[in-house]
């Protein structure tokens, strides 16, 4: 019989063991080795498979799905959750497996009696077989809240599968008074963005509700006691080599002179925070399943400022309070809240479509001149690589949950249209780290592009990232999620980039950095046109040179990474510290502008 350390260091199952168990009627202990070896590959991340590791996924995959639905095997109530928090690895396990679902399986479950705690682990946005969702919240509302929010989990792997982001898609949308008990929030917030953008309202709204009726939100008892040079800076991203740091700092930097900063740190402590900015630092995590707030219950902060909500659990639950009379979100995750505790939302004049702003933010939008960001110059010296491939290298710079069916459809159309031999090159970050998402992800991609026409990298240390850049020839925008960060590096590097110009700022930021740099050019405002423009990058090289040796020529100290627009993040706070009650009393959600001084 095997050990705990046994399974966690080289898992390994006996099946004669497993099925002896059974005959016996041994369920816990059965139901211990399977959660085992589960808890394996939820907590290690497989980036190759030899042949003896898919020989082990068949056979455990084989013998789990078996037995688990076997009508006489019954789960104790203490392992019930355990299974359906494994959701996800199982989902993807199975995807990785000979049996790449588990349809047949949950139809032979469909029949039987005592089948919910098993539905509802093996029901994931990967089956096309389809339960209703109602009768699974009339059988137990509890777990099928827990249920749900482990559903929406495939959003970092699974959008660019078409199955698995329709059912997601169905899934967010879904409506019910009982889903209230929200597990894997941040998954939620976060991944709804991704998995449609026109649908992540009333989910985000949900989720703000639910956190605001509950004993945390009720009995928090936050003592403020405003002082008006008083502003705390709420994050857990507040270090250099973060996406968040890279586009805000510089704005943070311009409040330090006239008021008291304290950097309010969320989550575990970091030994590579940025506090030089800051008087003082506290610190909010959680402690036993709680969420410990106690450094700043009593505070005199007159304004809190939201760098990144909804890219860590905390900041979701302390947006749904109300901490000090001003509560202001930046850019750092370009999506409104939809709903919470904040006031206003800090963007750019140059790149938001002003009308109709209340369509994309539930704050008021208070635009400065410029793009809302400034971007902080690359920490890289570029090295005139040499490429090692023959192929046209397409740099596609996108964590996965950005890659979507249409995106990667799109791809197989230009490799399909390509006259030359091309490599798209997939830098997939930190998103496919848990719960073995990166060889699911990567199966996907191979049933929609050819394997020998696409690289997918896994998470690299920047500098290893940024060499790998500098050996492509072109940079692409992903949508309908764009990005800014990935253009300041193609940017950076010299290298043509293609964007797709969408509606919200994170479809727009992109576009709007090309044509600062006088590449308007390559901005697509259709798939078709997104295609064409790739193409001609690709066919044409002294088109492409040219676009190199423009951008040479381009001062990108006063385009792409100017900070001289940091002076209105301060005059934004000046104003909306000074003005906030007739501001309340206005009853508005029309854009705040404010007016360039014409110097920047």
């Amino acid at each position: 019989m095997m050990n705990h350390s046994e399974i966690i260091e080289n898992p390994q199952i006996n099946p004669r063991v497993l099925m002896e168990l059974y005959l016996n009627q041994e369920y816990d202990q059965l139901s211990e080795i399977f959660l085992q070896v589960w808890e394996h590959f939820q907590n290690k991340t497989y980036y190759v498979l030899d042949l003896s590791s898919r020989y082990f996924i068949n056979v455990f995959v084989k013998n789990f799905l078996y037995l688990f639905t076997q009508p006489d095997y019954i789960l104790s109530d203490r392992h019930v959750n355990r299974f359906i928090k494994q959701n996800l690895t199982i989902s993807n396990l199975v995807a990785i497996s000979s049996f790449k679902t588990t349809d047949a399986y949950l139809q032979i479950l469909n029949d039987q009696p005592r089948n919910f705690a098993k539905l509802l682990t093996l029901y994931s946005a990967r089956n096309t077989v389809k339960f209703d969702r109602k009768a699974l919240f009339d059988a137990n509302y509890q777990l099928a809240c827990l249920w749900y929010s482990c559903f929406c989990e495939s959003y970092r792997s699974g959008v660019i599968n078409k199955q698995t982001r329709e059912n997601l898609r169905e899934h967010i949308t879904y409506k019910d008074e009982r889903l209230s008990d929200f597990h894997n929030i941040d998954d939620i917030y976060f991944g709804a963005s991704y998995i449609d953008g026109d649908r992540d309202r009333e989910i985000k709204q949900k989720i703000n509700q639910s956190i605001q009726n509950s004993p945390f939100a009720t009995t928090a008892q936050i003592h403020n006691h405003p002082h008006p040079k008083k502003i705390a800076v709420i994050t857990s991203l507040w270090f250099s080599q973060h996406s968040v740091y890279r586009i805000l700092s510089e704005f943070v930097e311009s409040l330090k002179d006239d008021y008291e900063l304290t950097l309010v740190h969320l989550g575990d402590i970091r030994n590579n925070i940025d506090i030089g900015f800051f008087k003082e630092i506290k610190y909010v995590y959680v402690k036993d399943g709680y969420l410990n707030i106690e450094a700043i219950r009593e505070n005199n902060f007159t304004a809190v400022f939201y760098p990144d909500i909804g890219m860590t659990v905390e900041s979701i639950f302390l947006c749904n309070l109300r901490l000090a009379p001003i509560q202001i979100c930046g850019l750092g995750h370009s999506v409104s809240t939809f709903g919470s505790e904040i006031d206003y939302y800090i963007s750019g004049a140059d790149v938001e479509i002003p009308e109709g702003a209340e369509a994309n933010y539930s704050e008021r939008l208070v635009l400065l001149p410029g793009f809302g960001a400034i971007h902080n110059k690359p920490n890289y010296q570029i090295r005139n690589i040499q490429k090692k491939r023959p192929e046209i290298i397409i740099n596609c710079p996108w964590y996965a949950q950005k890659v979507n069916y249409n995106l990667v459809s799109s791809l197989k159309e230009i490799a399909a249209k390509s006259q030359k031999n091309i490599i798209f090159r997939f830098f997939s970050g930190g998103a496919l780290t848990r719960k073995n998402d990166f060889l699911t992800f990567a199966i996907d991609l191979e049933a929609i592009l050819h394997k020998d026409c696409f690289e997918l990298i896994p998470a690299k240390p920047y500098n290893e990232y940024m060499a790998l850049m500098e050996e492509g020839d072109i940079c692409i925008e992903a949508y309908h999620f764009g990005g800014c960060n990935t253009v300041a590096d193609s940017l950076y590097l010299r290298q043509p980039t293609v964007t797709f110009e969408g509606d919200k700022w994170y479809s727009r930021i992109g576009s709007q950095m090309l044509r600062s740099v006088g590449l308007s050019e390559l901005i697509a405002q259709t798939s078709e046109e997104y295609i064409s423009l790739i193409l001609n990058l690709i066919h044409d090289d002294d088109y492409r040179l040219k676009i190199r040796e423009k951008l040479h020529h381009v001062d990108l100290n006063t385009t792409i990474f100017s900070s001289e627009s940091k002076i209105y993040f301060k005059k934004a706070f000046d104003f909306l510290i000074d003005n906030h009650e007739q501001l309340k009393n206005e009853n508005s959600k029309l854009p705040i502008r404010i007016p360039s001084t014409g110097k920047e």
